[in-house]
């Protein structure tokens, strides 16, 4: 999104929907990709010079602070599990 942003010159809020409500929407997740009453909360908030992270919050609640992880959920920690992705035209 960086070189979108800083290279090409697109504006911030006019990128952001292409990793927020348009992937929530692709992916049926209702309660994801805005920040509206009803939803999950979730939210990202970067430096605007360098476009790096400075804060995360899931459901509301920190997961980064001052670019440092604070929280880690389960689902991240390591395990033995393999994903496969396959993508392809149907």
């Amino acid at each position: 999104m960086r070189a979108f942003v800083a290279e090409h010159g697109f504006a911030l809020e006019r990128v952001s929907p292409l990793a927020t409500a348009n992937t929530a929407r692709v992916l049926k997740l209702d309660r994801e990709g805005r920040l509206e009453r009803g939803c999950d909360a979730d939210a990202l908030v970067m430096r605007r010079d360098a476009l790096e992270i400075a804060h995360v919050y899931g459901l509301g609640k920190p997961v980064v602070r001052d670019g440092e992880l604070v929280f880690m959920e389960k689902f991240l920690t390591p395990s033995d599990r393999r994903i496969s992705l396959y993508g392809g035209k149907s």
